[in-house]
């Protein structure tokens, strides 16, 4: 039985977020909001924020984020019913009480495992009677062997047919759904969430199935669908591969970090084994934990656009203060481990990893290509990019030999680098939010978190942002359910805040992360206008739906033509030239 809404509410309004943070760690004031070092992750400087205006907090540093109820669940390692139920003491708020709930959760994660494991039989099964499904397979370069041993599957085009096979073995709805396999439609039902699509299980370190993703065989959007967060399975706390690489990754003591499904699968089909993959996010520090279990080395395989480029920039800091000695390995233009593999071979794939640059090269390398290394102020911003990185090395010989290198590197006394060193206030947050939310509007990756950001403004805003954009138009999976979320608020309840929106999506560990940093992102609007912000997201969002269309069109063109189907290719021509002309 669910806690209702109105108590739940009750409840968050009766508590200060602040006052209750305060009780675990020392928070101090800072302008309008409250800062501390991060309980959830090693820093020296605080990146922690808490905002009483919104009553939310959020880690600029490790990502963390979220209500007073996910602070609680987090640092004390509750259950939602266990957060609520402490803080009803508090707020003297009377509940009513629900017998055998722990015995239950217990109970319904081991359902939620075996529902998984029926669930990739059935798709291992449906793949090996699906010629079309076997043949995108082989296209992608995708052995027999190598789909049997990731378990690869296939969801059939049927609305129901994984929900029928699992009611046949005894899964309830209800827990498949919780599973995150099926999906609730309006009329009280069901369907399946992975339909006509290849399917990639997400298993844990003990080999237990978590989750799925889900691949598209022709251009259609959205290419990727992937489990939700549910009881056994969040995004940020695994890697995908890590299963079947541990051993591995263990005995060279360093881990290369791809991104997706195929950049992983390729490469270690081709030998290369100590090698692992995000699963659609930021990496996170319970991610860095993880891989520190195995490798004391990691180097990250993105791709070479801007936003794989921030992406490994960010993720520098993040293992740092780990411990961890972080490398970048830069790909040609154009390539990712998937295809690079295939053109160049395993051998050449391992030189290039071999070429990789420490994080220091790298780092400063992209600084100077973005700013005048010969001139003074640029000598300083480069500087002032550079000594927060350094600043969170723990081991002091290191960090006095990138002190030693920056200076010759910049032709600047040393010693004047070591007085800036000891200015340094390693706040990520402080350094990258301005520059994220420039990013954000020009990039579709950036501009759908500021849209989620706009939205949590008010109710005006959410209207405009309603006329413009379908949630459907969003890439990420998490920004379209966080935007149907706050929808169905704004339709329900008329406003939409970010504690009870945070509450509406069930402590979703991915989309409590969203709503917090875009909260966070919402901080630096200051003045800025909020229509134009809005109406650059949007340009950006459609701008890189349709590059993406086109370039599905071109694959799906090219598969058409090599069948000599003329009829498709005409198909395919007409749409592609619209869109060219749009």
């Amino acid at each position: 039985m669910a806690i209702p809404d109105a108590l739940i509410d009750q409840i968050q309004n009766r508590v200060d977020i602040v006052e209750i943070i305060s009780r675990y760690i020392p928070l101090k004031k800072a302008g309008r909001n409250y800062k501390a070092p991060c309980p959830f992750h090693h820093e020296k400087t605080p990146s922690f924020i808490v905002s009483p205006d919104k009553q939310i907090y959020h880690c600029f540093g490790c990502g963390a984020g979220g209500n007073v109820f996910s602070f609680l669940m987090k640092h004390e390692g509750l259950e939602f019913p266990e957060a609520v139920e402490m803080l009803a003491e508090k707020a003297g708020v009377k509940l009513p009480r629900y017998a055998g709930q722990r015995d239950e959760a217990g109970s319904m994660s081991r359902q939620l495992y075996d529902a998984n494991e029926l669930a990739a039989q059935f798709f291992q099964a449906t793949l090996a009677g699906n010629r079309m499904a076997q043949e995108y397979l082989r296209s992608r370069g995708i052995g027999g062997e190598t789909a049997k041993r990731f378990r690869v599957g296939y969801g059939p085009e049927s609305w129901d047919a994984l929900l029928q096979f699992l009611k046949k073995k005894g899964v309830a709805e209800a827990v498949a759904e919780k599973a995150g396999l099926v999906i609730a439609n309006d009329r009280g039902g069901h369907y399946d969430r992975f339909r006509k699509r290849i399917t990639f299980p997400i298993l844990d370190v003990k080999d237990r199935i978590l989750g799925f993703g889900g691949r598209v065989l022709d251009a259609s959007l959205p290419k990727y669908v992937n489990s939700p967060e549910t009881p056994i399975y969040s995004k940020g706390k695994h890697f995908y591969g890590l299963n079947v690489s541990k051993d591995q990754v263990r005995k060279t003591g360093h881990a290369l970090i791809v991104e997706g499904y195929l950049d992983f699968i390729i490469p270690y089909q081709a030998g290369v084994h100590n090698i692992v993959a995000t699963l659609g996010t930021a990496l996170t520090v319970d991610q860095a934990r993880l891989l520190k279990r195995y490798a004391s080395t990691v180097v990250m395989v993105y791709d070479p656009d801007e936003a794989g480029e921030a992406a490994s920039i960010r993720n520098m800091d993040l293992f740092i203060s780990e411990d961890i000695a972080v490398y970048v390995a830069e790909l040609p233009q154009g390539y990712d481990p998937d295809t690079y593999i295939k053109k160049s071979g395993a051998e050449e794939f391992r030189e290039l990893i071999k070429k990789a640059k420490n994080l220091f090269d790298y780092k400063l390398d992209k600084l100077a290509s973005r700013f005048n290394i010969r001139s003074a102020h640029g000598k300083a911003a480069i500087a002032g990019e550079m000594l927060p990185t350094v600043s969170r090395i723990n081991n002091a010989v290191l960090r006095s030999d990138f002190i030693k290198k920056l200076s010759e590197r910049l032709a600047v006394d040393e010693g004047s680098l070591r007085v800036e060193l000891k200015k340094v206030k390693q706040d990520p947050g402080e350094r990258y939010r301005a520059m994220e939310v420039k990013e954000a509007r020009s990039t579709s990756k950036g501009a759908e978190k500021m849209i989620v950001a706009l939205m949590l403004e008010g109710a005006e805003l959410v209207r405009k942002v309603e006329e413009q954009l379908s949630a459907e138009e969003m890439e990420n999976t998490s920004v379209r359910h966080v935007v149907q979320a706050i929808l169905e608020m704004r339709r329900s309840r008329g406003e939409v805040s970010a504690p009870a929106l945070i509450n509406r999506l069930g402590h979703d560990d991915e989309a409590t992360l969203l709503v917090s940093e875009a909260v966070a992102m919402s901080e630096v609007f200051g003045e800025t206008d909020r229509d134009k912000i809005l109406a650059d997201c949007v340009a950006a969002i459609k701008r890189d739906n349709k590059k993406d269309r086109v370039k599905r069109l071109q694959s799906a063109l090219k598969v058409a033509q090599d069948s000599r189907d003329e009829e498709t290719v005409k198909k395919i021509c007409a749409e592609m030239n619209a869109l060219m002309k749009k």
